[in-house]
């Protein structure tokens, strides 16, 4: 009886720290947490403008223009995209965030300098011969829009790539008042199904054709919503969180955002086997808050992170008194659970997750000894089709080491090499260190593999 007295005693203190813990959660969670009107205060527009452009006919061959279609004199958008604002959220923010396909042509043209954009087919039947339309523009610039007549210019701070990561990073001359910064947060397995998220963009300013003025308001951005259907990954290894909240062309670089405002993705993709405008079923895509969170650190960008804001706000709102109550309700309550039941925390395994076809997404346990990867079945353990191009019977190797918390990746001399997903060929046999969440692959793109501790 006295044992059992013992389990009830540690169960009360157990429910005692969840009512007061969950208290303090939430009001830190309130203090914190805004919504989706807020979030909107944080999206912008941002236009592609050219300077002085004409449509011509242009002879690829000779570098010569064949025939001129039509001047468009002064200033004229071509194509706009989304993006939000990012930073300290309690300083004027100076950084946006956007998809590098939205600043594309931008970058190609030397950011700023002449234009010269592949727009379609004509057919100059005197001759029979096939030329190309072209937009030839003097100039181009990003611009930033808080209304039709309010707007200032962006520079390009960092640029990506979008056959890998589809994300740049805009910068203003000096940091903005007419918009707020937004925090982000990184979406977990438990969101998916049950959580309420938005897209939120300007998808009316997206016309790949020169327009009139549009209207680019706080409350002229579109909030579709929906929830997270699965947490992926795709064939380059890039994380992605598929939804099924619409994402419109011209949503793309906005943000993905939670019911409390926080960014946990940047909308980016929609795919669908019909035309855009024929699409009754499509998949949409947003790029994980995680694969921007490493372009910002890597760059010194600054950014806030909603789980600091709401820690801090129930740091600042719960006396120091009441903080060690709890910690020492704490204590005591997991002292007498682990005396009672003597349960041991599972011990996280350190894994490697093949996202290749041939594999299907399966999973390997690793070790201090060895995996090899390749296409000999006596010796390899990942085994690849005999014939698969690009792999070697004895490819790679792939280790873990727990001293020091890293995976150990070598190339065993393979014909057409090993490479981290920066595109870096690893020496033969000189082991390379990974950190749980990178990615290499074997060969091609396509045989990519992600080492992770789970």
């Amino acid at each position: 009886m006295k044992q059992r007295s013992r389990g009830h005693r540690a169960l009360s203190l157990i429910v005692v720290l969840f009512i007061l813990l969950t208290g303090v959660g939430t009001y830190g969670r309130i203090a914190y947490a805004q919504d989706i009107e807020y979030a909107r205060g944080g999206v912008v527009p941002i236009v592609f403008v050219l300077k002085n452009a004409e449509a011509v006919v242009y002879d690829t061959q000779t570098k010569q223009v064949v025939k001129q279609l039509q001047s468009f004199p002064g200033e004229q958008p071509w194509g706009a995209g989304s993006g939000f604002f990012i930073g300290k959220t309690d300083e004027n923010p100076q950084y946006i965030v956007t998809n590098q396909h939205v600043v594309e042509n931008y970058y190609a043209a030397g950011e700023g300098g002449e234009v010269i954009l592949f727009v379609g087919y004509y057919q100059q039947k005197e001759y029979g011969n096939r030329y190309y339309i072209y937009i030839i523009a003097e100039s181009c610039e990003m611009r930033v829009y808080y209304d039709e007549n309010n707007w200032e210019s962006a520079y390009l701070e960092v640029a990506g790539d979008i056959e890998k990561v589809d994300l740049a990073v805009l910068k203003l001359r000096e940091p903005t008042d007419k918009r707020h910064a937004l925090a982000l947060d990184i979406p977990t397995q438990a969101m998916v199904g049950t959580a309420t998220v938005s897209t939120i963009g300007y998808p009316g300013n997206a016309d790949n054709y020169f327009t009139g003025a549009s209207k680019y308001g706080i409350h002229d951005s579109t909030i579709h919503k929906g929830t997270i259907n699965r947490l992926v990954a795709n064939e380059k290894g890039v994380e992605r969180i598929a939804v099924d909240a619409t994402i419109q062309h011209g949503n793309s670089g906005g943000p993905l955002v939670t019911e409390e405002g926080a960014v946990i993705g940047i909308n980016t993709n929609v795919y669908s086997t019909s035309p855009y405008s024929e699409q009754i079923e499509a998949d949409y895509y947003a790029i994980n808050s995680s694969e921007l969170i490493r372009i910002l650190d890597r760059n010194n960008i600054p950014y806030q992170k909603a789980s600091d804001l709401a820690a801090a706000s129930a740091g600042g709102g719960v006396p120091v008194v009441l903080i060690i109550v709890i910690v020492a309700v704490a204590l005591a309550a997991i002292a007498a659970v682990l005396m009672m039941r003597k349960k041991k925390e599972p011990k996280k395994q350190a894994m490697l997750k093949a996202m290749t076809v041939q594999h299907g997404g399966m999973a390997f346990a690793l070790h201090d000894t060895p995996l090899l990867i390749g296409r000999d079945p006596a010796s390899c353990k990942i085994v690849f089709k005999e014939g698969t191009e690009g792999i070697s019977g004895k490819h790679c190797s792939i280790s873990y080491d727990a001293t020091g918390g890293e995976f150990v990746l070598t190339d065993l001399r393979s014909t057409y090499g090993t490479f981290l997903m920066s595109g870096q060929k690893l020496n033969a046999n000189v082991p390379y260190r990974l950190k749980a969440g990178e990615t290499f692959y074997v060969g091609d793109k396509a045989n990519s593999f992600r080492v992770e501790i789970v």
